[in-house]
């Protein structure tokens, strides 16, 4: 039997066209053969496409890995970089003020040459002028050991600037906000140094407590040794007490001069914080309240204990972001003492740039 393609109307085997709408009947090609041929080709094109996407994927996935480890290596170098420019700006900072105790430790070391009787007023009037061109001096001060000087103790009990048995132990202070002279009330630490066997480095205290103008604060005391050119004996200190608060302020401007510097702190070689991005962190002790650096807590202390650099990726609890920090040590020369710079970079903020595509 077949049926009119047109109308759907029964037609006899012979007829070649319908009785009911006259449509001339067309034979019907076998589906099967040609379809089963087309899907056996459409399957493996799905599967090629399907695989070629996979494989672009993984591609896509492996360059956007490295480009982000890229970009962390770039950021981990970067806050390295900016922890070295800033030891090195402090090593420049604490060296002139070295270099300008030094100076003066030159002067004194000819002593000899002056007049016994003129020599305290000389070195008093010598101290004054150069005080008053450094602000950033609270104190400044020379002692020297009994009788070195001029041989005259004896004759100077009771003035300012001498012990209570004519020690010369001059100092000028600004912790009032004037100029005054004073008698040294850090007679016996300087005495240690000069005796010591470190007496004749550059000395640098841990901070200890000071009073400016009523206010607390923490001061660094900064002694270099006067040495007789004739014997080659110390007989005597020059220093100054810097107030750490200044530290402490170009800490903080660094912070706000710079987007990437999410943290900055200075260590002693002894552990002691004498600036912080936290400022309640001041005058403690690394190892009592560092405690972003974790696990890593040891490594570091080991670092600034030894002056060496350091660098890891922590989590700040306090700022609550992964943190990429270095330390770089400033090496104050001839002295024991080192100092440590430690700047941190938020990790969000080195990935905030990444151009992946």
């Amino acid at each position: 039997m077949k049926i009119c393609g047109n109308c759907g109307t029964n037609m006899e085997p012979d007829q070649k066209f319908c009785d009911k709408c006259g449509h001339r009947y067309v034979e019907p090609h076998p589906p099967s053969a040609r379809t089963g041929k087309k899907r056996g080709k459409v399957l493996p094109r799905i599967m090629i496409i399907a695989i070629v996407l996979a494989v672009t994927g993984g591609i896509v996935i492996i360059q956007l890995h490295r480009a982000s480890v890229m970009t962390m290596n770039l950021g981990r170098q970067k806050t390295m970089y900016l922890a070295r420019e800033y030891a090195r700006e402090w090593d420049g900072k604490i060296n002139g003020y070295i270099q300008v105790l030094q100076t003066l430790s030159n002067m004194m070391n000819f002593y000899e040459s002056i007049a016994p009787d003129m020599r305290r007023q000389t070195y008093e009037n010598m101290l004054r002028s150069v005080f008053e061109d450094m602000s950033d001096f609270v104190q400044m001060f020379t002692v020297w050991k009994p009788n070195a000087i001029d041989g005259m103790d004896t004759r100077y009990t009771g003035r300012v600037g001498s012990t209570p048995t004519g020690q010369f132990a001059f100092a000028l202070t600004r912790e009032t906000g004037e100029i005054k002279p004073m008698t040294s009330q850090v007679v016996d630490e300087v005495m240690q140094h000069i005796t010591g066997p470190d007496g004749r480095t550059v000395g640098i205290s841990d901070p200890s407590p000071f009073k400016i103008m009523g206010k607390d604060t923490l001061t660094v005391r900064i002694v270099i040794p006067i040495i007789n050119k004739r014997t080659n004996e110390i007989v005597g200190d020059i220093g100054c007490q810097l107030d750490i608060g200044m530290i402490q302020s170009m800490a903080e401007q660094t912070i706000k001069d710079l987007d990437e510097v999410s943290g900055m702190a200075i260590y002693t070689n002894s552990g002691f914080i004498l600036a912080n991005y936290l400022p309640e962190k001041i005058g403690k002790q690394l190892s009592d309240v560092e405690t972003q650096y974790g696990s890593y807590l040891n490594e570091v202390k080991q670092a600034i204990s030894n002056a060496q650099e350091w660098e890891g990726t922590v989590y700040d609890p306090v700022l609550k972001t992964n943190m990429v920090m270095a330390i770089a040590n400033i090496p104050i020369r001839v002295s024991p003492t080192t100092w440590s710079v430690m700047i941190g970079t938020s990790e969000s903020y080195i990935m905030k740039d990444a151009k992946f595509w």
